[in-house]
């Protein structure tokens, strides 16, 4: 049986960082992404939204809002802890939560990792929970024909929850005007055409002077796990450098 995947708080005693991860996802994709930040000395902590990392029935149960309020407790939990300064990194959906939250006080900068703005399909959205449904109950060890089984009466999904999910995306555009925190961009060249052009978006229309974009040659959409992860890690850590903020010494922490 498949365990719930769980949330990872590593504490350390540099600057907080809050990793979001995409939509489907758990905490689980971001874990090396936070291992390596943490050996650096950060604070880490990638929170799994409501109804992600377990079964897809409670992924069916969970609203766009769920998620948005899964993600503003993910960085009170940081807060209540002391920090104030937080750097915010988003893949995905992540990244357009990230955007969100970044019109709250204590965001010092921004990363985003293959973060759509644009509009996407009803049909590609629940390819997306089809396949996470599918490789679910095929790591679970269920038989072919009780997926098959279980996908003809779980699908299609209601439409309404995907084109809120789908508005989500695309009323988080109005925040970009409105992002003057340091940001960097990454993007895998392999990835589908939709994210460049929201790229080329996010680029050309938040007013921040300090931006940096990244093309991952050998990646396609989920960076934290494709083949230019090293690399990426690595330019993420640059960014952060560059970007000093007052640490929180872990004594200082609230327990």
């Amino acid at each position: 049986m498949i365990t719930k995947s769980k949330d990872l708080y590593l504490e350390g005693p540099g600057p907080a960082v809050l990793l979001l991860h995409s939509f489907t996802g758990s905490a689980n994709e971001m874990r090396g992404l936070a291992r390596f930040l943490h050996a650096a000395g950060y604070t880490c902590y990638a929170p799994n939204y409501a109804g992600h990392g377990e079964s897809p029935e409670r992924l069916f149960e969970t609203t766009i809002e769920d998620v948005w309020q899964s993600a503003q407790v993910g960085l009170a939990f940081l807060q209540d802890r002391g920090h104030k300064d937080i750097f915010l990194i988003g893949q995905s959906l992540g990244g357009v939560i990230a955007l969100r939250l970044a019109e709250h006080s204590g965001c010092a900068g921004l990363i985003l990792l293959s973060t759509p703005i644009l509009e996407r399909t009803i049909a590609g959205l629940e390819h997306r929970v089809l396949r996470y449904t599918e490789r679910y109950f095929q790591f679970d060890d269920r038989s072919p024909e009780w997926i098959v089984d279980f996908v003809d009466r779980h699908f299609p999904r209601p439409e309404k929850d995907l084109r809120a999910l789908q508005q989500f995306i695309l009323d988080t555009g109005v925040v970009l005007p409105k992002i003057t925190q340091p940001i960097a961009l990454f993007l895998g060249a392999l990835d589908d055409a939709v994210y460049h052009a929201s790229l080329n978006r996010i680029e050309t229309t938040v007013p921040s002077r300090d931006q940096k974009k990244v093309l991952l040659p050998k990646s396609k959409h989920l960076l934290t796990l494709d083949r230019d992860k090293q690399r990426l890690f690595e330019e993420i850590l640059v960014f952060l450098k560059t970007h000093p903020v007052d640490s929180l010494k872990p004594s200082a922490a609230v327990q």
